[in-house]
This record gives structure tokens, sequence and C-alpha cells, in this order.
């Protein structure tokens, strides 16, 4: 382990990161699951995450911070994973071949609210989940995005309104034809 941990005070704040993060792994894997809408991508991810901040644990100023440090790590790795999933193909595999469904399928697929959220872009999901889901304050969401929080708010806007039309129809609340 050389490199970023080399001395035995980056080892120490290394290993005070693992124990921060012990007690919210839970939580993160359940955020990483809902943006990436897939189980075993959410724990790839949540475990990259891990990674990331235990070798960039030196950057960690205030443990009271590390929700907000981990989650923005946390939100870095998986929009990175959606980014990859334009340039990487997948192919289907159908449902019956697979042994079990995927938990985090099955909520999306029941729930009314997660389905109006599957025709929003990458961003404004983000937006939505971290906000509702996390229960995070909009300057709270800029920050682990790193946006300003006029951006925030916007993208919270327009996916509200989006979601709102897949769920009352496009003709709710405007003139009929």
């Amino acid at each position: 382990m050389e490199g970023a941990l080399a001395t035995g005070r980056d080892t120490n704040v290394a290993e005070r990161v693992l124990r921060l993060a012990d007690g919210g792994l839970d939580r993160a894997f359940r955020l990483a699951g809902l943006i990436l809408g897939d189980q075993h991508e959410a724990e790839d991810a949540t475990q990259e995450a891990l990674l990331r901040a235990w070798q960039s644990a030196a950057s960690l100023r205030d443990p009271a911070g590390f929700g907000a440090w981990f989650d923005r790590i946390l939100v870095n790795v998986c929009r990175d994973r959606l980014r990859r999933r334009g340039k990487v193909r997948l192919i289907a595999i159908e449902a019956a071949a697979l042994p079990s469904r995927d938990p985090f399928r099955d909520i999306a697929d029941r729930d009314e609210v997660l389905r109006a959220m599957t025709g929003l872009g990458d961003d404004e999901r983000l937006v939505i989940l971290l906000h509702y889901w996390a229960d995070l304050t909009l300057e709270a969401v800029a920050e682990r995005l790193g946006w300003p929080v006029g951006t925030v708010k916007s993208r919270l806007h327009r996916a509200l309104d989006s979601m709102r039309l897949r769920v009352e129809g496009p003709t709710a609340g405007g003139p009929s034809i």
C-alpha cells in the first residue's frame, strides 16, 4: 500500500474513514440502487465509492462532514457508470433465465413515482433522489453534485413537471382538444 497511505498518520485517517463509512453503507447501497436501478451495479458502485473514499481519506478534513463527502464520491461513481452505459451495449437476458429478480427493478416496476422517474435524464433523477429520498436540502444537493443551487432548482422543477405529466397524462390540467 504505497502511495497515498504511506505514513502512519494517513493509515489512521484511512481507518477512521472506514469506521465512519461502516454505519452508512446500507444507505449508500440503497441510494446507488435507486440511481442506477440495478442491484449488482449498485453493489459495485458502493464498493468502488468506499475504495475511492479510503484512497482519498486524507482529503476528509472534518469527520462531521463525512456523510456529504462520501455521498459526493458515491454520486460521482454512479454518474460515471451512467455515462458509460451510453458507450456499452447491454444484451438483454430474459427474466425467466435468471434465478431471481433484482429488488430495485421490482420496486421500480411497482411504484408509480419511480416509474414516472424512468423518463428523466440522469441529472434530473439524481436531484429528485437526493432531495426527496435522501431528504437533503437543495443546498446540500448542490454541494454533493458540485453544482450551483440555481441549477439544482431548475433541474428539480423540470423533473417534477416531467413526472407530473407522466402520472397525470398529457391532457390533465391542460385545455381539451
